[in-house]
This record gives structure tokens, sequence and C-alpha cells, in this order.
């Protein structure tokens, strides 16, 4: 009984390190590229929304969570810091639910347990997760629909189940947050319900009001969001900037996406549908007494509708992969409770040694990880104490070192920082955030870091957000 009450403290005080840790990671991040110039002319709400007016018709749908990332942007990015470490840990809680069914005690394992396996499987943890724009885009829409399922998720399983006359109309906006969150997270709710309903009218079951009202307003949501006129003009602009799109016939060019989706599908979540579909085939064959959960099934066709229906698209960056990978292990955490799998004695009895083992795995990892994000920090905040003394100095026309980055759980990964040319994006952006002619970068080698250690202690202690102010009045 003590190994256990020790081990329980043991687990919350890692999830208690990985709360803070993740804030500290979002402290150490700085405004990367989109957020530079969703920045630019924002000088109050009012600002936000005709901002967003003019992006829907100029460029996406996306307005929910491009409003809350220029917010933030207004707001401060400290703030930011603090926000999206709460939303990341509602987050993981939502997932720990549609897993489990249930919140009304919290698993701290599961909670750990979500954590790991989102930091290994995630293609681009930091896009995803510490990206100003990018978390507001990927993790704050994932949050708005895991929230909006979880009606859904609870009545499938007791009938009785429903909402207030005054929360299901309300319920009615939470769908069309869950349903204007971007294209492809909308794509796979879309399925889900489709799936959901198929399944209560095979069974004669009644509607509630909450599953009309919510799924109305979902519905609406994604109809604003695909038929924004800026949608039109962003493909027009990326077919324009490649050749072969145009001149390619459109068969074939759906074609190549489905095979270029396929090959990211199991490069990235190969031993997830490997291992979701042993499961089902274990089921289906041997599995006589208890079936799983047909909800497990809905998540599954969210999962892989939510990848191929990118098919449409010009492009699929990795982070779009994020709610694919979110539905996927909700799919396999399903089958795994339902089936009630149980761990070798062996692991039960040296539970705390194989918890030790994975802690200390995972800490390596941080570790390098946090050296990265620091590295990247660190040489942007140089670059601010550049410009500050070359506009000092009247000079407007500026020359930066590059910054890269190589490790995936970095947000600047596979992110634009600057280009060699000045007129390209988002060169011209950046410089007019700090009150610049132009900027863009020199050919320069990396130079160490730590050479002069009293500056490096400064900059990590001293938030740059004094030179920030100063640079932008000069």
């Amino acid at each position: 009984m003590q190994k256990k009450t020790t081990l329980r403290k043991f687990i919350y005080f890692g999830c208690a390190c990985v709360i803070l840790l993740f804030l500290v990671l979002n402290i150490y991040t700085p405004l990367i590229a989109d957020d530079y110039s969703y920045s630019l002319g924002i000088n109050s709400i009012g600002d936000i929304f005709l901002s967003q007016y003019s992006h829907y018709f100029n460029w996406g749908g996306r307005s929910i969570s491009l409003f809350l990332a220029q917010f933030w942007l207004f707001v401060g990015k400290s703030f930011f810091n603090i926000a999206n470490t709460v939303v990341y840990c509602l987050f993981i809680l939502l997932v720990q639910f549609h897993i489990t069914g249930t919140l009304k005690k919290v698993n701290p394992f599961y909670f750990l347990l979500i954590n790991v396996f989102f930091w290994f499987f995630v293609p681009v943890w930091g896009q995803n997760f510490l990206w100003l724009t990018g978390s507001c885009v990927y993790l704050w829409s994932a949050v708005f629909i895991l929230f909006f399922l979880v009606p859904f998720r609870k009545k499938h399983e007791i009938q009785e189940y429903k909402l207030s006359a005054l929360k299901s109309v309300l319920f009615f906006f939470a769908g069309i947050f869950a349903g204007w969150s971007n294209e492809n997270s909308g794509a796979a709710v879309l399925f889900f319900l489709l799936a959901y309903f198929l399944a209560k009218f095979i069974r004669k079951e009644k509607y509630t009001l909450f599953e009309i009202t919510g799924t109305a307003g979902f519905l609406i949501g994604f109809i604003i969001l695909l038929t924004a006129p800026g949608n039109y003009v962003r493909a027009d602009v990326m077919r324009q900037l490649d050749d072969n799109i145009i001149n390619t016939p459109l068969l074939f060019t759906m074609f190549k996406r489905f095979i270029s989706i396929t090959v990211i599908l199991f490069k990235n979540n190969g031993l997830l549908l490997m291992a979701i579909s042993i499961f089902f085939s274990f089921d289906l064959i041997y599995h006589k007494k208890q079936k799983i959960n047909l909800f497990s099934a809905f998540y599954f066709l969210s999962a892989v509708s939510g990848a191929y229906s990118m098919i449409m698209a010009p492009g699929f960056p990795d982070r779009a992969f994020m709610i694919v990978i979110v539905f996927l292990l909700i799919t396999l955490g399903n089958i795994l409770i339902q089936m009630k799998i149980q761990l070798p004695e062996i692991i039960k009895r040296n539970s705390f040694i194989f918890i030790i083992i994975g802690l200390v795995i995972m800490s390596v990892s941080f570790i390098d990880t946090s050296r990265r994000i620091l590295g990247v920090y660190l040489r942007w905040y140089d670059r601010l104490e550049l410009i500050l003394t070359e506009k000092e100095n009247g000079v407007f026309d500026i020359e930066v070192n590059p910054i890269y980055a190589t490790d995936r759980r970095v947000a600047l990964y596979l992110l634009d920082d600057l280009m060699p040319e000045e007129e390209k994006w988002p060169n011209k952006d950046i410089a007019q955030y700090y009150g610049l002619r132009s900027i863009k970068i020199r050919e320069s080698e990396m130079y160490p870091l730590w050479d002069n250690k009293s500056k490096r202690i400064r900059q990590v202690i001293v938030p740059p957000k004094k030179i920030i102010k100063k640079i932008i009045e000069l």
C-alpha cells in the first residue's frame, strides 16, 4: 500500500513537472513567421475584426483560430504563454475523457502517458503546441472539437443522457466553433457525425435537442469555413507558384496527392495503424462476449477522413496531421480499455522501475529539445540587440545571421525565419514590425553560443520586452 501511495505521488509530481516545463518552453519560444504578419496593424480589438474580415475574403476562412492568434499577439506573448499552458492541459484531459469516457476521477498516469505519446508521435510538436499562430489553429481548435464531441460520447453510451434546453441552445455555438476550426479537422468531425447519426438511424433511436442544435451549428461553421472567398484566392496563388499543378490533369493530381497522403500517414502513424488494425481484426474474429464499442470505429473513421480530406488541398503540412494523431490515439486507447488488456505481472511488480526508466528516456529527449529551443531563443535575442544597435546608429537596412532549427519539437522547425532576398516573405513583414526599411539574412556560419556566459545568463533571465519596445519606437 505504501509503495502504491509513493508511486502515485511520484506520478503527480511528474504531471506537475510536465505542466511547468511546457510553460517554460512557451516562454522561450519567440514570435515566428506568420506571428509577425498577423501582428501588423493590430492596435485594438476592432482592428482584429477588420483584419479577419479582410482575411476571410482575401486569404482563408479560419477566422476563429486566427482571431485568437491576433488577440494574443495584441495582448502580449507573456499572457499567451500562460493561456496556452492552460489550454494544453485541458486538451490532454479531453483526450483522456474520450479514451476513458469519464473525468470524475482524473488518472494522473494517463495524463502523463498521453503527454509522452504526443511528445514522441506528433511530427512537428513545436509548430502545433509552441508556435503562437500554429497553436491557435491546431491545439486550440482541437480543444473546441473534443469539447464539442463530449455530449455525443456520453449519449452513445448512456441513452438517457441529455442536456437541458438552455445548454442545448448554447451547444449550437459550440458546434459553430468546432466547425469553423480548420479544414481537415472539420472534415474529421463531419464524418464522425455522419457515422454517429447513421448508427442512430439503424437503431431507430430518437434524437435529442442538443444533437440537432450542435450538428446544425457545426454544419454552419464548417460551411462558413469552406466557402470563404479567400480559400479560392489562396488556392489560385498556390497553383500559380506550382507549374506542375496547372499543367497536370486534375485526376492525376488527385491520385498523386492520395499516394502522398498515404505515404505520410503510414510514415508518421504506421505503428498506431498496425496496432488498431490488429485489435479490430481480433475483435471481429475472436471476441464473442463483449464487442468493441462502435464509438471506437467512429474515432478511427474521423482520423482517416481528416487525413484524406486534404486530397483537395494543394499542400499538406505535417502540422495538419495533429487531429489525425489525436483521433488515432483515442481509438487505440478506447480499444485497450474496452478489451481490459492486463499488463504482465512482472511489469506490475516492478512498475516503479519501469516508470523511472521511461521518465529517464523522456528526460534525455526533453533536455536535448530544450537546449535547441533555448539556442533559437538566444540567437533571436542577439538579433534583437543587433537591430536595436543599428537603428540607434541610423541604419534601417539590416543584415542578420540566420537562425536554424533541426529538432521537430522546436517551433521554428520547417518554418521560414528570414530569406536572403529582402523583398520576399516574411522579410517585408518582419521589417515593418520592427520599423525597418529592409531586413535579410547574410551568409554566415553558426557562431558559438556560450562564449560570453554572463551575457547569455542575462538573456535567459531578462525578458526582451523593453528591447522590442525600444526598437519599435525608434
